[in-house]
């Protein structure tokens, strides 16, 4: 491909600089609850489009990489206080992360210059910040600090990339985390990636940061973004960017109104599915539990033989006394490989259950029955949730334990 040749120099001059923005849903409103700014140059000798990697590849070579970003929010401004209604919408302004140390340096501040000179407010401006890019975690606080005290949102761009750490949410204390597309893409199909997700949406949830899908680019995505909890949302699927004429005339409404039906529909579904498989597995464990409960404990373990090999969705079963500790080894529906050093083995007779979380719920809130989530087993490193119910049997108390593969999980690994 030929490379553009351009002057970076009579751009930035010239201010040849086009803004584009890509709006930001919030599904639960229904309606785009902010705008993301993007540059593009306009090359001065044939005014065709230049991407913003070419031009702040360019303005690197030359020095200009200062000049060249205080122009993009510059513009970025004056363009977004064009849009009718801006005060009820917030503008996420991207920073190249090379110009940082003189956002911490310099004694005024362009952004809060330029947010006046366009008269808009502190509270409808979001500073994205890579913080991957900022390797000392004191440049990280003062930088979040300085924008934080203007009244300015911040947000975590590209989380979860990289070398992303929980420590720079602690240092950031970020009003927003947008997830990187590296996850959001085809999440729909990785168990794993939704389990990463979940674990940043929740945890946003407890330090009382927003998250936000981005780029996310089939309904298949969004509906369980949706279904993970994911406050806002931006991506192709939705809109891509679009110039400032093209803007004032961009309305989400039809399309939000859609994929909120989509979405009804599919979390209902989702929601028949999760009662169709508790209600299976309670079946199962119901059926077992009525022949040990007319037996003895001696004769526990050959029950669940008989009963396992007709049960291909029970991966183990084993039994408990009231004091957490496992009566009789765990029987498995298959063969696992012998290895004295694995991780995963079946536990033996004598091992104490007493903090595994079925056993806690069910001695300590004297619950009858308990059902957890998904876990990886350290029976056979399979995906697998536990169904445990407390029986008598005799003058004796015991609690059934039984795991179950969860298909619909392992199937997304």
């Amino acid at each position: 491909m030929e490379q553009v040749q351009f002057d970076i120099a009579e751009i930035v001059e010239k201010e040849l600089i086009r803004i584009e923005f890509q709006p930001i849903l919030s599904l639960k409103l229904k309606k785009a609850v902010g705008v993301e700014a993007l540059c593009r140059g306009i090359n001065p000798a044939d005014r065709t489009v230049i991407s913003p990697i070419a031009l702040f590849t360019e303005a690197k070579k030359h020095k200009m990489v200062l000049a060249l970003d205080r122009l993009c929010r510059k513009k970025a401004m004056i363009e977004f206080s064009k849009i009718p209604d801006h005060d009820n919408l917030v503008l996420f302004l991207n920073f190249d992360a090379s110009v940082l140390d003189n956002v911490i340096d310099e004694d005024k501040s362009w952004t809060k210059i330029y947010a006046d000179e366009a008269g808009l407010k502190y509270q409808n401006i979001a500073v994205e910040i890579l913080e991957s890019k900022i390797e000392n975690n004191s440049k990280l606080e003062a930088i979040t600090e300085k924008f934080s005290s203007l009244g300015m949102f911040v947000v975590l761009d590209d989380f979860g990339a990289l070398h992303s750490n929980l420590n720079r949410l602690v240092i950031s204390k970020p009003d927003i985390i947008k997830i990187d597309r590296s996850l959001i893409h085809n999440v729909s199909q990785s168990y794993y990636q939704q389990s990463i997700i979940k674990s940043i949406i929740d945890l946003g949830k407890k330090i009382g940061s927003l998250t936000l899908a981005e780029g996310v680019e089939s309904k298949e995505d969004v509906m369980k973004c949706h279904e993970l909890g994911a406050d806002l949302f931006q991506g192709f699927f939705f809109a891509r960017p679009k110039s400032i004429s093209d803007f004032q005339e961009f309305s989400c409404k039809t399309l939000m109104d859609n994929i909120s039906f989509e979405i009804k529909d599919y979390m209902a579904l989702s929601l028949e599915q999760k009662r169709f498989q508790h209600a299976s597995f309670e079946s199962i464990l119901n059926r077992m539990l009525d022949e040990v409960v007319n037996s003895q404990p001696s004769e526990f373990q050959q029950i669940s033989w008989d009963f396992i090999k007709t049960h291909k969705d029970i991966e183990c079963v084993y039994f408990l006394n009231d004091d957490g500790v496992q009566f009789g080894d765990t029987i498995c529906g298959f063969d696992i490989p012998d290895n004295e050093h694995s991780l995963f083995h079946p536990s033996k007779t004598g091992t104490d259950h007493s903090l595994k979380e079925y056993f806690y719920f069910i001695n300590s809130l004297n619950l009858l029955s308990y059902y957890t989530d998904p876990y990886i087993s350290l029976a056979t490193g399979m995906l697998c949730r536990t169904m445990a119910k407390r029986f008598d049997c005799g003058d004796k108390n015991f609690i059934l334990c039984i795991d179950f593969i969860d298909s619909r999980a392992c199937n997304l690994l």
